[in-house]
């Protein structure tokens, strides 16, 4: 099984602006290590991760530089042990 999470929206334009999800995976969809993906930003500026944790914490954050507010978009995707 394989699970996939997305993200759409935008977040501050602070070099290490990011924001969190309210949800938080329950155990046995969380990822047994981090993963991480690029996101995509509107304008190209700025470069963004989308990031799960092993806690079922889901955050989507500016990568530093000038930072941007434009909206992005970006998924990932990993095996459920």
């Amino acid at each position: 099984m394989m699970m996939l999470v997305k993200y759409s929206g935008n977040i501050g334009n602070g070099s290490w602006d990011l924001v969190q999800c309210e949800y938080v995976l329950p155990a046995e969809l969380r990822p047994p290590v981090e993963v991480n993906g690029m996101v995509c930003v509107s304008n190209g500026q700025t470069a963004r991760t989308l990031i799960v944790n092993p806690n079922g914490t889901i955050r989507c954050a500016n990568m530093g530089a000038a930072g941007s507010n434009q909206g992005c978009v970006g998924s990932l995707c990993y095996p459920i042990p």
